[in-house]
């Protein structure tokens, strides 16, 4: 089966992003998603000549490896006022060096509040990035708690109608939000397929739970070291996710990595012909 795969990767030390990538190719990845900035700051970081060029010389080297840019935790596109002015801008600076770097996809979550707002929000930030056609804006499905918006795919199908926004899946998160992906891997997907379509929905991240069935927890979980375990490999192997993104948001470390991509890359060879 034919999907691309990696990990969420650190930016930090000299190289910044164009180092992210080189890490990716070091571990035999084949997608990877980034911070374009310290994700619990309003501060932009700006990106030098040197790195953007460096960055896209080698996502060419890699045959264009498709990357995702994940928004900043602090962002709430449902928020009032200035949250609300510092939100959007803060997209926008992600969605603005998503195209200077030639990444595919931002990811964000839609924040909590009136979904008219998240709507409204994120159609702004791509007006004032003025990204068009690239990248991609997902919204991401969340865990729910409190007014968090995008818990239900039908909610998560109407922040989508009428625009060019896509969705990212967050297994985790869907689990967390009552969807049985432990169970009914297969039958999950036909729900998200349903209300917003599989079509749009590019990018997954693939994460195992620490917290149970509709426990509204977000914490992450290695693969198979959580409450989904071996429900994932029904989400990864899915043919109608043939060709698609999927990123690990695990913790990390050289044990960690390797417990992870073995036990993905040992799912994607069962799934070989």
């Amino acid at each position: 089966m034919s999907v691309r795969y990696g990990f969420h990767l650190s930016i930090a030390g000299k190289k910044g992003v164009a180092g992210a990538l080189e890490e990716a190719l070091a571990l035999g990845l084949t997608a990877l998603q980034i911070f374009a900035k310290s994700p619990r700051g309003w501060r932009a970081r700006s990106l030098s000549p040197g790195e953007v060029e460096a960055f896209r010389a080698l996502k060419e080297m890699a045959g264009g490896m498709p990357a995702a840019i994940h928004a900043s935790y602090l962002v709430n596109l449902g928020a009032e006022g200035e949250l609300w002015e510092k939100s959007v801008m803060s997209l926008a600076d992600d969605l603005g060096k998503a195209a200077l770097l030639g990444v595919e996809y931002v990811v964000v979550h839609p924040g909590s509040g009136d979904p008219r707002r998240i709507k409204e929000g994120a159609l702004r930030a791509l007006r004032l990035a003025g990204a068009k056609g690239r990248p991609t804006l997902l919204l991401e499905n969340t865990a729910g708690g409190g007014e968090k918006a995008g818990s239900r795919f039908e909610e998560l199908a109407w922040l989508l109608q009428d625009t060019p926004l896509q969705a990212c899946l967050d297994t985790c998160h869907a689990f967390a939000a009552g969807y049985d992906v432990k169970g009914d891997p297969r039958g999950v997907l036909s729900a998200l397929d349903r209300a917003v379509g599989l079509d749009r929905v590019p990018v997954v991240h693939l994460n195992d739970s620490v917290g149970g069935l509709g426990s509204r927890v977000d914490h992450h979980a290695h693969l198979l070291k959580g409450q989904i375990g071996e429900g994932l490999k029904g989400v990864l192997l899915d043919p109608r996710l043939e060709g698609r993104v999927f990123i690990l948001e695990t913790p990390r470390s050289p044990e960690e990595d390797a417990w992870n991509l073995g036990v993905l890359r040992g799912w994607l060879e069962e799934a070989a012909p």
